[in-house]
């Protein structure tokens, strides 16, 4: 698992700032943030299985990259 440096942490609290009117304090958001850092990483490798089985040998890792990359982004624009 990944320790999410303090810029990386920096930069996410940033970026998450003009989308919350809660003022959370910085170790809360720090908290939540490495929490989710370690989900995905624990779950990145059954998420490429989960892709090389719908679709096998046909999407290398930069590829899978670009799609969950997109339906994150089309995910959460649907509210979701």
């Amino acid at each position: 698992m990944a320790v999410l440096s303090s810029l990386d942490l920096a930069e996410l609290r940033r970026d998450v700032a003009p989308n919350t009117n809660v003022n959370y304090p910085k170790a809360t958001i720090n908290a939540a943030f490495q929490a989710i850092e370690d989900w995905f990483e624990a779950n990145r490798a059954s998420l490429g299985s989960a892709i090389d089985t719908a679709a096998p040998g046909v999407f290398n890792a930069a590829r899978k990259q670009i799609l969950v990359k997109y339906w994150l982004e089309q995910k959460f624009e649907r509210g979701g």
